[in-house]
């Protein structure tokens, strides 16, 4: 059950919002994969962005909070798969890209979804 639907008449400010960013984080992260994607498919390319992408969620997962944690885990779970759709390993390659064309479709669903969800309890508030 979503935020909006909890709150039956009248959505708070607050549980827009956090509708509204899961919208924008998880569509971003959808364009961003699929960016990230088209240009790793050269094999220098995708393993230097791989690595920054672990880099990266490596040191989101040293963070405090439990969210970016999660975060952490994810961006380098990520980069893990970029990694390891370069190793040269057939099954290796077709597996990682695989998954990666998935967390795209994804992702993307996901913002979408979550931008409807977001105009419906908008519209709910009037």
């Amino acid at each position: 059950m979503s935020d909006f639907e909890k709150e039956k008449w009248s959505p708070s400010t607050e549980s827009l919002s956090r509708i509204r960013n899961a919208a924008i984080f998880y569509f971003a992260a959808g364009v961003c994969l699929a960016v990230l994607q088209f240009f790793a498919r050269m094999r220098i390319i995708g393993l230097v962005a791989g690595g920054i992408v672990c880099a990266l969620g490596i040191g989101w997962l040293m963070a405090n909070n439990p969210n970016n944690k999660r975060t952490g885990a994810l961006i380098t779970g990520i980069g893990v798969l970029l990694l390891l759709s370069k190793t040269g390993i057939y099954v290796f390659m077709v597996l990682s890209g695989t998954l990666l064309n998935i967390a795209a479709i994804s992702f993307l669903v996901l913002g979408v979804k979550n931008l409807i969800n977001y105009f419906i309890a908008e519209n709910k508030r009037f």
